[in-house]
C-alpha cells in the first residue's frame, strides 16, 4: 500500500461521519475538490472502494468499517506524534535546569532566560540555588554558572563574563566618603564575607588578604553575597561581594566602595562533557555565552 497517509486517513474519516463531501471539507477547512481527490487516492492506493454513493451522499462500507476503526487508531497516534514534536520543539518536553548563586540568577541568567522565553514561550525552566558542580555531577543540573568554580575533569568551564569584588558599607560609615578602599584600610573593621574553603570568591578574598600580608579572619561566612548585604549591622562593618548584586539588586542605606587593587573574577558557564546538550539548552548558551562575544 503506498499513499495512504495520516492526513488521508483524517479526510476519510471525517468523510464516514459527515457523510458528504462537503461537510467533511467544512469540519477540516478544505475545499470540496481536495476532499474528493483524497478519496479517490485512498481508494486507488487500497485497491478496494471505501464508500457507495447515494442519493448524494457517501455511505461507509460494510467491510470497510474495520478500516475506519485502524484508521482511528492510527490517527491518535499521529495526533499524539505530533504533540510530542510539538513539545520538543517549544521546550516544553523537559525543564531546562540552570544551578547558580542568586547574584548571578538575578542578573546576567535572568536577563538570558528572558531573551530564551522570547524564543521558546512554553519553555519550563528551572532555577537551583546551590554549589553548581555538584549539582551538574549528581545530574540534578543541565547547566551551571559560576564564579571561577573548582571543578573535576568530566565538567567543561567556558569564560565568558567579568566582574570584581566590592565593599558595601552603611552610608553613616566614614568609609562611606571614599570611592574605594583598599583592603589594609579595612584591617581594623569587622568582615561579612565568604569561607575560602567553601567559596571560590572567599578563596580568592583570602589570597588577595595573604599577599598583602593580612590575616583573613571574617567576623562572620554566608554563603552568597545576598546573604552579606543583608547582614551589615553597624559602623564599622564592611562587606565584601562581587559586583554583580549591585547591578541587579539595590540597597538602601548601603554605599558601594571599589577594592585597589581590583580583585577580578571570571564568570563560567560549565557542562557536563559527556552530556549533550539539549535543544533548549543549546539555545541558552548560544544567548549566554556567544552573543555576547564581540564580532
Amino acid at each position: 500500500m503506498k499513499a495512504l497517509t495520516p492526513p488521508h486517513a483524517t479526510v476519510l474519516r471525517a468523510v464516514g461521519r459527515c457523510g458528504t463531501t462537503v461537510e467533511a471539507a467544512r469540519q477540516l477547512h478544505l475545499t470540496q475538490s481536495a476532499v474528493s481527490k483524497i478519496i479517490a487516492r485512498s481508494e486507488s492506493a487500497l485497491g478496494v472502494p471505501v464508500f457507495d454513493r447515494r442519493d448524494g451522499r457517501l455511505i461507509l462500507r460494510s467491510e470497510a468499517r474495520g478500516l475506519m476503526s485502524a484508521l482511528g487508531h492510527v490517527e491518535d497516534e499521529w495526533r499524539a506524534l505530533r504533540g510530542a514534536v510539538g513539545h520538543v520543539r517549544s521546550g516544553r518536553a523537559l525543564p531546562l535546569r540552570i544551578a547558580s548563586t542568586p547574584s548571578i540568577g538575578q542578573g546576567l541568567i535572568a536577563q538570558a532566560i528572558r531573551r530564551l522565553v522570547t524564543d521558546y514561550p512554553q519553555a519550563r525552566i528551572e532555577l537551583i540555588m546551590g554549589d553548581a558542580p555538584t549539582e551538574l555531577s549528581k545530574g540534578a543540573a543541565d547547566l551551571g554558572v559560576m564564579f571561577s568554580p573548582r571543578v573535576t575533569d568530566d565538567i567543561a568551564l567556558t569564560p565568558f563574563a567579568h566582574a570584581s569584588i566590592i565593599a558595601l558599607v552603611r552610608e553613616d560609615d566614614p568609609l562611606a566618603r571614599c570611592r574605594q578602599v583598599s583592603l589594609p584600610e579595612l584591617r581594623n573593621h569587622r568582615l561579612i564575607c565568604f569561607d575560602r574553603e567553601k567559596s571560590p570568591l572567599g578563596w580568592l578574598i583570602a589570597r588577595a588578604h595573604e599577599q598583602a600580608g593580612i590575616d583573613y579572619a571574617p567576623f562572620m561566612t554566608v554563603p552568597y553575597s545576598i546573604s552579606a548585604a543583608h547582614l551589615l549591622a553597624r559602623q564599622g562593618d564592611v562587606i565584601l561581594i562581587d559586583s554583580l548584586l549591585t547591578q541587579a539588586q539595590r540597597f538602601e542605606g548601603l554605599v558601594r566602595l571599589d577594592v585597589t587593587p581590583e580583585l577580578p573574577i571570571t564568570i563560567c558557564l560549565m557542562t557536563v562533557r559527556s552530556r549533550p546538550l539539549t535543544r533548549l539548552a543549546a539555545r541558552f548558551v548560544e544567548i549566554l555565552v556567544r552573543d555576547r562575544q564581540p564580532g
